[in-house]
């Protein structure tokens, strides 16, 4: 039997703007017009995932989303099934998919979700077996916003270009999506303005269909034991990322001294 960990306090995820797409003359602030355009390509973009699901990963070569279906399945969830349930039953504003039709990947090594893993939250979005794990044994799989974008449809239509990116948490009630190219790079931009830190922290970027194993660029490990796993997982992969040993990844925030 999985005993969970001593449960804290839970932290109230701060609200987001209503739930639309952006757009419109009236979505670009005074101060950001007067911003120069921002290449928003090299940014980093992080999904975390429990070790156990990394051999999976490799033999499909791919992340899958988590639309339903046996291929999705895993041996580690990290989203409780609620969440699953919750992600399968919103929509993306203006497209006729789901949340769940994408592989989710945050903005920062900070997210809040991943943040309640590493601390021991109470968080409903956090699967139980997940959330009695020690962060150490979870990864970080890194790519970057220029990496999705280049993802191409293939000859039997499981991945597509067009990316979303989020202000919120997804399926919140009062996130806005951004679906179009010139509304992606607005709120990226807005998202990683300095005067609202806490807003990477919810944020969210859409993958659709699935992400090849080939556009992640880094793996992040706690440790040099899991790093020795990792390599060898990945030695008979075709694409063989860099794993790296980052601790402060897997440290709550409170804890991490840069």
């Amino acid at each position: 039997m999985v005993v969970a960990p001593p449960v804290r306090k839970a932290r109230t995820a701060p609200k987001s703007s209503l739930r639309e797409p952006i757009g419109g003359s009236g979505t670009a602030s005074a101060k950001s017009l007067r911003r120069p355009p921002v290449d928003v390509g090299d940014r980093r973009i992080y999904h975390v995932t429990h070790v156990a699901n990394l051999a999976g990963i490799v033999a499909q070569d791919m992340l899958v989303p988590d639309a339903g279906d046996a291929t999705s399945d895993t041996d580690v969830q990290v989203f409780s099934a609620d969440e699953r349930a919750a992600r399968r039953s919103t929509a993306v504003p203006g497209r006729d998919t789901v949340v769940a039709d994408h592989v989710p990947f945050s903005l920062t090594p900070n997210s809040s979700a991943w943040e309640s893993i590493r601390a021991g939250i109470d968080d409903p979005r956090i699967d139980p077996t997940a959330a009695a794990s020690a962060a150490s044994e979870f990864v970080v799989l890194v790519s970057t916003i220029r990496e999705a974008l280049s993802v191409q449809v293939t000859d039997d239509g499981i991945s597509s270009t067009g990316i979303v990116v989020t202000d919120g948490y997804a399926p919140g009630p009062l996130t806005r999506f951004a679906t179009t190219s010139d509304d992606v790079q607005r709120m990226l931009v807005a998202l990683g303005d300095e005067d609202e830190p806490d807003a990477l922290l919810r944020a969210e970027l859409l993958a659709p269909g699935v992400f090849p194993l080939a556009s992640i660029t880094l793996i992040g490990v706690a440790n040099d034991k899991v790093r020795d796993e990792v390599r060898g997982i990945l030695h008979a992969a075709a694409h063989k990322p860099k794993v790296a040993v980052y601790p402060p990844w897997f440290q709550a925030a409170d804890e991490v001294r840069y």
